[in-house]
């Protein structure tokens, strides 16, 4: 039955795609969370960063709670992505932020600084948020993580 071996593949790709990498999972406790967007690595803020090998350059959030365009009616002057909480290290930071548009949803990026500068090795997508870091780091390290979150392509979205 192909129908059925596609669909375990698939299976077994999403189940990937939610777990964090070893990147992320074993720097979890060094990481230090960070409250404000402007407050993350200067070369972060300016989207000096790739995500699928596609730059990031003129990438903006709004600060926790500031105004951003929520809807698919944007909201003049105002981003498209909003901070919800942030946690780094001098080699990692996790991003989780959430996105406006026709969809409304959620993300997390792991960012990683390279030789080459920063660079994506983890972004997934959500239909809800993650209220703190410390509870997002206790569902990664109780293995309760990724029951909702899947891939996320950003292919021409930066």
């Amino acid at each position: 039955m192909p129908n059925l071996k596609v669909f375990v593949a698939l299976a077994a790709v999403a189940l990937l795609a939610v777990t964090p990498p070893s990147a992320v999972t074993g720097q979890l406790s060094s990481l230090r969370p960070v409250g404000r967007f402007s407050a993350l690595p200067p070369a972060i803020v300016a989207g000096r960063f790739s995500v699928d090998g596609v730059s990031a350059k003129g990438w903006q959030m709004a600060e926790p709670g500031g105004a951003f365009s929520a809807t698919d009616v944007p909201v003049p002057g105002a981003p498209g992505r909003r901070l919800i909480f942030a946690a780094c290290d001098a080699a990692l930071c996790v991003i989780h932020y959430e996105r406006g548009g026709i969809a409304h949803f959620y993300e997390i990026l792991a960012l990683s600084l390279r030789s080459n500068g920063w660079t994506a090795v983890w972004n997934v997508t959500g239909p809800k948020p993650i209220a703190t870091f410390d509870a997002f780091a206790a569902s990664v390290k109780n293995g309760t993580f990724g029951a909702k979150w899947g891939a996320q392509s950003v292919k021409g979205d930066f």
